[in-house]
């Protein structure tokens, strides 16, 4: 019995560790995607909106069994209608408020835990672009447009289960900026002037986020 035992054992672990050995060489892409809209319609103010969406997706491919790495691409917008006032008048702005735009590189280490379920982890750098326009507060007349261009170093943690040998689920975890240099370009424009403000900022601070859920898709190409 005991040898019964054993012999199944072993061809159980073969079988999964044959599995595990088909992923190195594997070329993948992977996505999130997100869209949000709100309305708001109160009865004694005009009706607001705001819209919005991000994206992401990496390309990376398995050098071994337990370690991927690849660039990323992502891309963010907002908008919207609200209220602002001008000289104590209530107006209407509506529009795009801000955009966003990165790539970068990532490495990612797995821990298979059979072939269905596992985890993984790594570092990644990007090279980010967001442009942003506010407006200052109700009382003032002033317009803010901001163009902010970004280095981050930081670290990412998922989760990812097999739906069959093309498709994985994939669930973030986790992420946190542990380096990060931001070059800020700013122009404020009122009735009276337009100010620019110039700013570089660097920060060695780590931030972790956890936990972040998000789910999305990741499709392995056939060799």
């Amino acid at each position: 019995m005991k040898k019964i035992l054993l012999l199944t054992w072993l061809l159980v672990a073969i079988s999964i560790n044959a599995t595990f050995a088909q992923y190195e060489g594997k070329r993948f892409v992977s996505a999130t995607a997100g869209i949000n809209f709100s309305n708001q319609n109160p009865s004694e103010f005009p009706s607001t909106n705001g819209y919005g969406y991000n994206f992401y997706a990496g390309f990376g491919k398995f050098r071994t069994a337990n370690r991927a790495s690849g660039w990323n691409l992502s891309s963010s917008l907002g908008g919207g209608k609200s209220i602002i006032y001008n000289n104590g008048k209530t107006d209407i702005n509506s529009g795009l408020t801000g955009f966003g735009v990165g790539t970068g590189y990532f490495w990612q280490y797995y821990k298979h835990f059979n072939d269905k379920l596992g985890i993984f982890g790594g570092p990644n750098i990007n090279a980010l672009y967001d442009y942003g326009k506010s407006y200052g507060s109700p009382n003032a007349d002033s317009e803010q447009r901001s163009n902010n261009f970004s280095l981050q170093f930081g670290v990412s943690a998922g989760a990812y289960y097999a739906l069959n040998e093309s498709w994985w689920l994939t669930a973030s975890l986790g992420f946190g900026n542990l380096i990060s240099t931001t070059a800020s370009f700013a122009k404020t424009k009122s009735t009276t002037e337009t100010t620019r403000n110039n700013t570089f900022d660097y920060k060695l601070s780590p931030t972790i986020t956890v936990p972040s859920v998000g789910l999305g898709l990741r499709y392995f190409f056939k060799d």
